[in-house]
């Protein structure tokens, strides 16, 4: 999950296993306004692990703003973290997260199915089976082969693109050499099948995998698992016309200004222990300034900045203030926050680790909040997720995380530019990231290489500036800022979509440097079916060598500093959604 995308995705704590095994042992989820976490909770970091103001008062509308439009509406084709949350109110997958705070919220519980995936033996069959009693917004019953369709869309990956296509394609059909898969989705193959996935009848669907896949039932937490009717299928044009299976629909939507959504009346409590929906509305504006929005939400205009923290100045008004501190939150969001450094580009990989060694990994945790913002990053995994090794740091900068000019200088000399070199580096031309440009290009500049600005659109700077491959390489971006957490909460679940070279995609990749090495794909296809004792082995191997390739340069393990409005009932960070406030169960006192 991406910089602004998942979920991702987690900030799951390492014995996250461990609870989604309870999880799986019931088939309810805790409701939240009667949880044994929803105590009188208040003040600073109170909905870190607890439910502040809990209500069962319902109402009135919740204000929301974000930077900017989602990537996609379309479940198949979004991977924003904070748009994986807001999801929440309108799809439904088979397996969902448990409503609850913190860690808790990562356990794995049934959304539309009724129990858990049924495994075989060697975890390569799954089988799941439907609730009674599921409709779409329209009325029409959901069934096991709208879920099979919606999984079917991802493969029509030159029109359903973005989105964690990658976990599905070789695993439900047979791939060639270069990892493109026999079937080539619905459109293409309008009368074709994808036969690994049988519905013997409306209610059950069996999955027959190519191999063996444990993490199975995450795959169906995930939006692109979400049931699409096939007769309201509209392709590229369906994140505008999305058909709800959960508790909200689109009342209104553009893509310049925002989105309403308004209750789903087919959509019935009985069949859901996941939402548990309070307001009538949820309202979200584009407001491209964050500064603009911080000022909403001091003034109580919007309840919540959806998509991330507050920027500087606000910042500083709650570390000062008491009485703003009380309503704010400043959980370990599970991202690391790195530089891709793209081989395409500068494809000698001492040069590339002169950019490693010159870096100044303090000034950039300045630029994204400081003590708020996250802690420096000596390695990609962040300490959320196993093969975590403390003290790990392949190129160190110093105690002080300033640089080591003299290292970097060295290597420059030893790829053969001993004065530098130009390069271009993409970033969000918007919040935080014209501060982490100019950190960068402060930091390099004393070795002499030269960052020149190349910014991209937030709404489609992962999918398709930084997503493609080629426009890598027509722009020669050396250089992109970028940001990832678990799609869930497993070591694959962080590492499968930004290092496995067999899932490069032509666009929406996330595997951003096209990293490509036999030793690292054989030990995420390893991993799979390895046992429980043996991940953390395996990831920090992974860790390892992806590190030594040179081609991600962490700076920060994440933290955000959030501000919630105090009139908000219900509401706390859920670990299962990327420690972002769960959306869809707040509440707002039954006020407007």
């Amino acid at each position: 999950m991406s910089n602004i995308r998942r979920v991702t995705r987690l900030g799951a704590i390492a014995a996250v296993g461990a609870l989604a095994l309870a999880a799986c042992s019931s088939n309810t989820a805790t409701t939240p306004s009667t949880s044994a976490s929803a105590s009188a909770a208040t003040g600073y970091n109170a909905a870190v692990d607890n439910i502040v103001n809990p209500s069962t008062a319902t109402g009135g509308t919740l204000k929301l703003a974000a930077q900017g439009d989602c990537d996609s509406w379309d479940p198949a084709r979004t991977y924003y973290a904070y748009c994986w949350d807001l999801q929440r109110l309108f799809t439904r997958s088979l397996m969902g997260y448990a409503p609850l705070p913190g860690a808790k919220g990562t356990a794995v519980v049934p959304d539309l199915a009724t129990a858990p995936g049924a495994a075989s033996a060697g975890n390569t069959v799954w089988t799941y089976h439907l609730q009674a009693g599921l409709k779409f917004q329209d009325g029409s019953t959901i069934t096991t082969k709208d879920i099979k369709y919606g999984i079917q869309r991802l493969y029509a990956s030159d029109i359903i693109n973005g989105g964690p296509s990658q976990y599905y394609l070789c695993l439900l059909s047979t791939c060639d050499a270069s990892g493109a898969p026999a079937y080539k989705g619905p459109y293409k193959d309008p009368t074709g099948d994808l036969p690994s996935i049988a519905t013997p009848d409306d209610t059950t669907i069996v999955f027959t995998l190519n191999k063996a896949f444990g993490d199975f039932d995450y795959l169906m937490t995930l939006p692109s698992a979400a049931p699409v009717p096939k007769t309201a299928d509209t392709g590229a044009k369906y994140t505008t016309a999305v058909v709800s299976s959960g508790p909200f629909e689109f009342k209104s939507y553009n893509p310049s200004t925002g989105v309403v959504w308004v209750r789903n009346p087919n959509w019935s409590q009985a069949t859901d222990t996941i939402r548990h929906p309070l307001v009538n509305e949820v309202d979200l504006q584009f407001v491209s300034d964050p500064a603009v929005s911080d000022k909403q939400l001091q003034a109580g205009t919007i309840d919540l900045e959806a998509d991330g923290g507050v920027q500087a100045t606000l910042m500083a008004q709650i570390d000062a203030s008491a009485a703003l501190k009380v309503n704010s939150d400043n959980p370990t969001t599970g991202f690391s926050r790195y530089l891709a450094v793209m081989p395409s580009v500068i494809p000698n990989i001492d040069c590339r680790k002169a950019i490693f060694l010159a870096i100044n990994k303090a000034d950039l945790v300045k630029a994204r909040g400081g003590s708020y913002g996250g802690d420096p990053a000596t390695t990609m995994t962040p300490p959320t997720i196993p093969g975590y090794v403390a003290g790990y740091d392949p190129y160190p900068v110093g105690a002080d995380f300033t640089g080591d000019v003299a290292g970097a200088k060295a290597a420059l000399a030893k790829c053969g530019q001993p004065n530098g070199f130009s390069v271009n580096m993409a970033y969000v031309n918007k919040g935080r990231g014209p501060a982490v440009f100019l950190a960068v290009q402060q930091a390099l500049a004393r070795v002499g290489i030269k960052v020149v600005s190349s910014p991209g659109d937030s709404a489609t700077y992962y999918s398709n500036f930084i997503g493609s491959p080629s426009n890598i390489v027509a722009k020669k971006l050396g250089i992109a800022v970028a940001g990832w957490a678990a799609d869930f909460p497993t070591g694959y679940g962080f590492w499968e979509s930004i290092a496995d070279g067999t899932t490069i995609l032509p666009n929406g990749n996330t595997n951003y440097p096209s990293l490509n090495d036999a030793t690292i794909n054989g030990l995420l296809k390893g991993s799979t079916s390895a046992a429980v004792a043996d991940q953390a082995g395996i990831f920090q191997k992974v860790d390892h060598a992806v590190m030594d390739a040179a081609v991600y340069l962490p700076f920060q393990f994440d933290k955000s500093l959030y501000y919630r409005n105090a009139r908000l009932t219900n509401i706390y960070l859920n670990g299962g959604v990327g420690n972002y406030y769960d959306y869809v169960n707040i509440g707002v006192g039954g006020g407007s």
